[in-house]
């Protein structure tokens, strides 16, 4: 095979999935709309809003934001600059709580959404088997840098929807790639909601599991706003009660 050829072959395999990527980066921004009107409609926090508080959506968080938000606890002092005028993006974008008075940014909920694995469309058209995919290599990039970023707060707001045939349980495939997820997720569970940090006293670390949703089936935009609004209201009475 021709290196034009091979090239041609790798494009139409991604067609589909980057079709279907869009589709799912329209839903999560779908569910990121939906929990905004949801805490702006909240009768109990209108006083905030009223006020000096305000909600404000960004697809992409600023590498010199994430160091600037560890350096206001004054605690940590050493960073490289080097990627100072980078950026992340996180599929679903991050949802921030602003002080309408001093612009600081608080994050309330970060969202991504993965899908990996076409085997099972694959084998339908008769080809043959690939090997799992990386999405899950990537997620690991942005969700080390929000770890740091939180790493001096009580929270870490974060949330990743992934859905695929590579997600499916109980296949020898599938185990090694949920193996990757709960290992990235410090050896807590998936499927469940954990906004604050667990398993810390005054005398050890806290550990930092964030929300792991990962299953075969694609994610609606209610079943992800059901869960990102917990994480969202969570994080907004850490900040403000």
């Amino acid at each position: 095979m021709s290196q034009h050829d091979s090239l041609r072959e790798r494009v139409e395999q991604h067609k589909p999935k980057n079709t279907k990527s869009k589709l799912n980066d329209k839903d999560v921004y779908k569910a990121m709309e939906l929990v905004q009107k949801y805490l702006k409609d909240k009768k109990e926090f209108q006083n905030f809003f009223n006020t000096n508080w305000e909600l404000s959506f960004s697809s992409e968080i600023e590498i010199k934001y994430m160091i600037d938000f560890i350096k206001r606890k004054k605690i940590r002092h050493d960073f490289c600059y080097d990627c100072i005028e980078r950026k992340i993006v996180p599929d679903g974008g991050i949802l921030y709580l602003v002080n309408k008075k001093t612009n600081e940014k608080f994050p309330l909920v970060i969202a991504e959404i993965k899908r990996q694995g076409t085997n099972k469309e694959r084998i339908k058209e008769g080809k043959s088997k690939q090997a799992t995919g990386n999405a899950i290599e990537r997620l690991g990039k942005n969700l080390t840098g929000i770890k740091a970023m939180m790493n001096y707060e009580e929270i870490t707001p974060f949330v990743c929807f992934g859905w695929g045939c590579d997600f499916a349980v109980d296949t020898d495939e599938t185990l090694t790639v949920r193996t990757k997820i709960i290992v990235m997720n410090e050896f807590y569970q998936l499927n469940k909601i954990y906004v604050f940090k667990k398993d810390g006293t005054s005398d050890a670390n806290s550990f930092a599991p964030v929300s792991m949703f990962f299953r075969e089936e694609r994610w609606s935009v209610q079943e992800m706003f059901d869960i990102m609004k917990e994480i969202a209201e969570t994080s907004f009475r850490y900040y403000l009660y």
